[in-house]
């Protein structure tokens, strides 16, 4: 076998110094860190039409250009993630050799915390790309279809406060059903209580006051659509803004672009559809999650943890702390 030329000798070392370097950790969770707060700050993974009406046309453009609207998913994310994960391999590795080497003692909390870090990197990106979630606003009596064939129905909801007025609990009842059989009946959903159906958990989101107006279409089915929901009209997107003076409000949206509004009354016209009633109704915000890395990420912590713990223990035990 070729052994590598000094040039590339070199190139190699000053490599593996680069990623073994504390400094490079520090700066990449600095940047993960940001990143994730700015994805705290922005909802993530709705459609286009969502931004430009909520940022308006210029940040609904930055935000898309970005892919500040699906962040984990992107690449601005992506990278300085398996940066670090690189970096975590290499520290690690470098660890194994110095203690076969009997330049470092055999301490394992360290190891065990690598171990995790990169299990809760790995465990992550089976959350990004594999979780499923979605977000409905439902009123007493409304019915949504989850995988599975279960269909799960809201019984009743209401909303607590404290003698002060500041928010205390939603709690949302609902039932569910698989074909005739009920599986679950009358389970509370509160904030810090989700209800578990299989795979899924259902999670209580929020509670609001929802507007919607009721289209009909040609046919005389009934479509209703809440603010902030819309429809396609001839290459153009169509967007429920809410009630003014007893019209519904509607922006045409081309190109990312809001072109106009129009208001439209109880029996006129909007596209294909008529307009057949207007109203308002309190709702409670359920969202369902899918997370096939939710049980690794646990595990991934037990790790983190039991490293920390075992670093503790053998500093104490070494007089170090």
């Amino acid at each position: 076998m070729k052994r590598p030329s000094d040039r590339e000798a070199n190139a190699l070392s000053v490599l593996y110094k680069f990623f073994r370097s504390i400094r490079l950790a520090i700066v990449l969770i600095l940047i993960i860190a940001a990143l994730s707060i700015i994805s705290t700050l922005i909802p993530q993974g709705n459609e286009a039409a969502f931004y430009f009406h909520k940022y308006g046309t210029f940040w609904g453009r930055v935000i898309l250009s970005l892919d500040f609207h699906d962040l984990f998913r992107s690449l601005l994310f992506l990278i300085p993630v398996a940066l670090f994960f690189v970096n975590l391999a290499v520290c690690a590795a470098d660890r194994l050799l110095r203690r076969k080497r009997g330049q470092a003692r055999p301490r394992h909390g360290p190891d065990l915390i690598h171990l995790g870090l990169l299990l809760l990197i790995i465990a992550a990106m089976f959350s990004v790309f594999g979780r499923r979630e979605g977000l409905v606003y439902m009123g007493t009596g409304d019915e949504i279809r989850l995988p599975g064939s279960h269909v799960l129905r809201l019984v009743d909801y209401r909303y607590e406060q404290y003698e002060d007025g500041r928010p205390k609990d939603w709690i949302s009842t609902v039932e569910v059903r698989r074909g005739t059989e009920v599986v679950v009946d009358s389970f509370e959903i509160e904030v810090n209580r989700p209800l578990r159906i299989g795979g899924i958990r259902i999670y209580q989101a929020s509670f609001a006051r929802e507007q919607r107006a009721i289209l009909e279409d040609r046919e005389g089915n009934s479509k209703p659509i809440a603010g902030g929901q819309g429809f396609e009209m001839g290459g153009t997107m169509m967007v429920f803004r809410g009630i003014e003076a007893g019209s519904a409000v509607f922006e045409q949206w081309r190109n990312h672009t809001r072109t106009a509004d129009m208001r439209v009354g109880i029996g006129e016209r909007v596209g294909e559809y008529t307009v057949s009633g207007l109203g308002s109704r309190d709702v409670t915000g359920l969202k369902a999650v899918r997370d096939p890395g939710f049980v690794p990420v646990l595990i991934a912590l037990g790790l983190v943890a039991a490293g920390l713990c075992l670093t503790l223990i053998q500093k104490r035990k070494d007089g170090e702390i």
